[in-house]
């Protein structure tokens, strides 16, 4: 009985012990790929980066999947790696942007399958900014302003459209502090690269429009000033958008006119057929600026929108149905007059009858 349980025992450990061990291997190593290139401190409202060395005894490092969890003022902004493959380990790096000053680095799980393992979280020195009244509430390694347009908005605002571009930046943050009306019409986030398309609602009395943003590199405030140059600063009525430019028809077409008279009187005296032909030019452009302005019927709850894009932002909403002369047209869109404001509806508003 004895040799029989010696026997069994034998044939466990050669057999049944060694599958167990295999099993129970750790097959996933992970850690930082370097702790002191960690951040020391974070300014809420900042982009970092947090870098991962993760090794997989079984290769298979494609299947790698990642879970993060409980983390504080962080929040993750790439769920797949910016991945560099280092031979038999990879150095898997991912971006959070710090929501608050009690900042803790999220506990990482990687797993291939069943077999996985964890590496918990930081903690990372916060920090709040104490900003000016001109805060725009941006962060960024760099920020510009790239185009700039600006525009009568009513007899006590005018309206600026600038583009902006900026580099590591939460650029969606943006906000002005001292606008009336203000908001994005476009954006495109990015972390090494986004920009904007913003306008705002500023009163006349100000030439130009200042706010501040946060450099990151040089951790100091940094002054960003727009002119307020005014295209067209003489709309005031739905008659009369542009008054400078119905000036110069009229002065067209009266030079048209008078080219005309000359040609008249030159078929009247020298009776020759073909200098009728030539009065066919300035009498053809005398109709066409001569022509009525179109004018189409906007249904009623129409949006009136500040520029002519999709997406873009609703000033006014039209009450009733009504005509409107049509001052300028776009693909999709008709720049009408309402209560004195300049706006653009959408083709999709006219009256199908």
């Amino acid at each position: 009985m004895k040799q029989l349980l010696l026997a069994l025992t034998l044939i466990f450990f050669t057999f049944v012990a060694p599958s167990n061990a295999v099993a129970n291997q750790k097959v996933i190593y992970l850690s930082y790929a370097d702790e002191d290139d960690l951040p020391k401190r974070l300014f809420n409202g900042a982009y970092f980066s947090v870098t991962y060395k993760t090794l997989s005894t079984i290769g298979q490092h494609k299947k790698l999947r990642y879970n993060f969890t409980h983390g504080k003022g962080v929040r993750l902004q790439n769920g797949v790696p910016y991945r560099k493959d280092k031979g038999s380990y990879v150095l898997d790096t991912f971006y959070f942007l710090t929501t608050s000053s009690n900042i803790k680095l999220p506990k990482v799980t990687v797993s291939i399958g069943k077999n996985s393992t964890s590496l918990e979280g930081l903690k990372i020195d916060g920090v709040t900014l104490n900003p000016d009244k001109k805060f725009s509430h941006i962060l960024a390694n760099d920020f510009k302003v790239t185009s700039v347009d600006a525009k009568k908005y009513d007899k006590k605002h005018n309206i600026i459209t600038f583009e902006a571009e900026a580099k590591y930046c939460n650029i969606k943050a943006f906000k002005l502090q001292n606008a009336n009306e203000q908001g994005f019409e476009r954006s495109k986030s990015g972390i090494y690269n986004s920009s904007m398309t913003y306008y705002a609602v500023i009163p006349k009395k100000y030439d130009k429009l200042e706010f501040t943003y946060f450099n990151l590199k040089k951790e100091r405030y940094m002054k960003v000033k727009i002119p307020v140059e005014v295209i067209d600063d003489s709309v005031s009525t739905q008659s009369d958008l542009k008054p400078t430019e119905s000036k110069h028809n009229i002065i067209k077409i009266g030079i048209a006119a008078a080219v005309i008279v000359v040609l008249l009187l030159l078929l009247i005296v020298y009776r020759k057929w073909w200098i009728a032909l030539f009065i066919i030019f300035p009498a053809g452009f005398i109709a066409l600026q001569s022509a009525p302005s179109e004018i189409i019927c906007v249904n009623a709850n129409t949006p009136l929108f500040l520029l002519p894009i999709d997406n873009a932002t609703v000033f006014e909403v039209l009450d009733t149905q009504g005509e409107f002369e049509v001052k300028h047209s776009v693909k999709g869109f008709k720049q009408i007059t309402h209560n004195k404001k300049i706006g653009w509806v959408s083709e999709d508003d006219i009256c199908s009858n």
